[in-house]
């Protein structure tokens, strides 16, 4: 098995590379690269030029990996002016949909797989990449995997069983396929709502307005009378063919108002195309309650177009796709599953569109052994120049005292940068891209008034020790990719008050020392010192950013905030790492 590389080129883009020698699968996320939020790398307005963006990642892996050369390259969405970037990395073979290329461009094999078989065949599609990636993270032997959001090259809600225990080429059956789009009728009302910034961009609201929205959902109540309107509303969103449903969104809302008396202001353009204008929207009880009233539809929809197959199979379950990340929908099906067939469900960190090009090689790999993503993303870019940081004036650095920082954290309520290592590959920090500081009455809005400058609604997680879990939280097993909601324990409230959601979950983070040595050993500490060893976890970036990936940028949040210090770990630093502080 030669060196295998895997290109996404929408939103979310990247590549990832598998290499023999090292037996690792790397990532590049181009947000990452570029410091430019849900970045396109070559399809649907790319950040940069992809050419030049094509050089940078050349340039990275040639750096990092010594690699230049691939034996195989599979790409999704990657055609930019009629021409796939791939064609600008060297290569012997290369995969796009439905066909095999040599690098002269000349046609090696064609596939007949389609969208609706595209599990049974070798082809490169959209969900069949979000299955692989998630299916061959996980530790089942089989299971089965739906993916399902926005859209996609083969559909929009698919489902596929996966069994190891069959030769690789016999490992995916497709046995879902669906045009039921369930990503957009729900971030769609987010133009709606008076709370969420307003968005003009469909493409930028189609990844920004769902997120807000799910942690926006837990102020209100579902209304019985809204129900089945907003159910009708989600319907109506399934088309048959690849015509974008969006056109018709004014006439979808327009029957939704006449329904539930709602009013949903639009714009009209001088060729009759109509937008959401972004006024006269929606407040209070009655904002509160369409996304209540929306979370569950959801859910129920869901459960309604996969229990057929849970039930049939009686296995375990893996969740997969944008929509993937809606926590309250994945616990429901985890309940479901452990309760009525006593096996599990498993969400990857990296089920969002910034995964695809993992799961492009996994899917060309198949490994027998689970591959942990978690930490496959890229190392710090100025990573040469820390030890020029130590000599920068009015700037403060220590060895870190692990008693000392839990000192600070509880008694003075500091909130620290974490920057140990490679990043996390998806959209959760879990550690080593991460901001930290206790989970105490307070903490929240302390957190959003000095860093963050988040809104209101939207949640901060907690992170703990597997071991510790279900003391704090009504939660058996592990939660290490925070894709779930557990209610936090009623004697544990007032503690833990800056990550109790208003419904009063958390969206948990466990960890274990194999896992994430420096949390683990922190919250050992805090545990040691009779300190309820539970932290807020939260993304070390600032708001319209990606999750930073350079000590610059950490440098940066550290002095033009009032974060209080930055961990360093590295290979220059002890085992604890290096703090950096401000003048206190």
């Amino acid at each position: 098995m030669g060196n295998i590389l895997g290109i996404a080129g929408s939103h979310n883009g990247g590549v990832a590379l598998y290499i023999p020698e090292r037996n690792t699968i790397e990532v590049i996320e181009v947000e990452r690269l570029l410091n430019i939020k849900n970045a396109a790398y070559a399809t649907y307005n790319p950040a940069i030029d992809p050419n030049e963006c094509t050089q940078l990642i050349k340039a990275y892996v040639k750096k990092h990996f010594n690699v230049d050369k691939f034996d195989v390259v599979r790409s999704i969405s990657s055609d930019f002016d009629n021409r796939h970037v791939a064609y600008d990395y060297d290569f012997d073979i290369f995969e796009h949909n439905t066909q095999r290329f040599d690098k002269d461009g000349n046609v090696l094999e064609s596939s007949s797989d389609t969208g609706m078989c595209s599990g049974d065949g070798w082809a490169a599609y959209h969900h069949k990449s979000h299955a692989a990636n998630t299916f061959y993270q996980s530790n089942f032997e089989d299971a089965l995997v739906f993916s399902f959001d926005g859209g996609g090259d083969d559909g929009w809600f698919l489902g596929y069983h996966f069994d190891k225990t069959k030769p690789k080429n016999e490992q995916v059956k497709t046995i879902h396929f669906s045009f039921r789009d369930m990503g957009s009728p729900y971030f769609f009302l987010g133009y709606f709502i008076d709370d969420i910034d307003y968005i003009m961009d469909w493409g930028e609201a189609c990844l920004t307005y769902a997120g807000k929205l799910m942690g926006y959902c837990s102020y209100g109540e579902v209304r019985d009378e809204w129900y089945q309107p907003v159910k009708e509303y989600y319907n109506r969103w399934i088309i048959e063919g690849w015509r974008p449903v969006e056109n018709e969104a004014h006439d979808i809302l327009t029957k939704l108002s006449e329904q539930t008396g709602l009013k949903f202001d639009w714009l009209t353009y001088d060729d009759g195309a109509k937008v959401p204008s972004g006024k006269n929207r929606l407040q209070g009880k009655d904002a509160y309650d369409l996304i209540a009233t929306s979370q569950k539809v959801f859910e129920d929809i869901f459960f309604d177009e996969v229990r057929q197959y849970i039930d049939l199979y009686k296995t375990n379950v893996c969740i997969t796709g944008g929509c993937a990340m809606n926590i309250l929908n994945n616990t429901k099906i985890r309940e479901y599953v452990q309760k009525n067939y006593n096996k599990d469900v498993f969400v990857a960190p990296n089920s969002s569109d910034c995964g695809l090009a993992a799961g492009l090689v996994l899917d060309h790999l198949r490994p027998d052994q689970p591959i942990d993503l978690t930490y496959s993303g890229m190392d710090i870019l100025d990573k040469d120049s820390y030890p020029k940081m130590l000599k920068i004036d009015k700037l403060y650095h220590e060895d870190v005292d692990l008693s000392k920082l839990v000192s600070e954290i509880k008694l003075f309520g500091f909130i620290f940068g974490l920057v140990p290592g490679k990043s996390e590959h998806g959209p959760r920090a879990l550690g080593n891209r991460s901001i930290i500081c206790s989970p105490k009455e307070g903490m929240k809005d302390t957190l959003n008034l000095k860093v963050k400058g988040r809104e209101f609604y939207r949640p901060f997680a907690p992170v703990c020790r597997l071991e510790d879990v279900s003391k704090f939280f009504e939660w058996e097993g592990e939660s290490k990719h925070m894709n779930y909601a557990a209610i936090v324990k009623d004697e544990y409230r007032e503690d833990l008050a800056s990550i109790t959601h208003n419904d009063n979950t958390a969206r948990i983070q466990t960890v274990t020392r194999e896992q994430n040595r420096f949390l683990y050993d922190l919250l050992s500490e805090m545990d040691k010192n009779n300190i309820t060893p539970v932290l807020l976890n939260t993304s070390f970036n600032v708001a319209g950013k990606p999750i930073l990936n350079s000590y610059e940028d950490a440098l940066t949040v550290l002095n033009n905030t009032e974060m209080d210090g930055l961990v360093i770990i590295n290979e220059y630093t002890k085992e604890n790492g290096k703090l950096f502080f401000k003048a206190r």
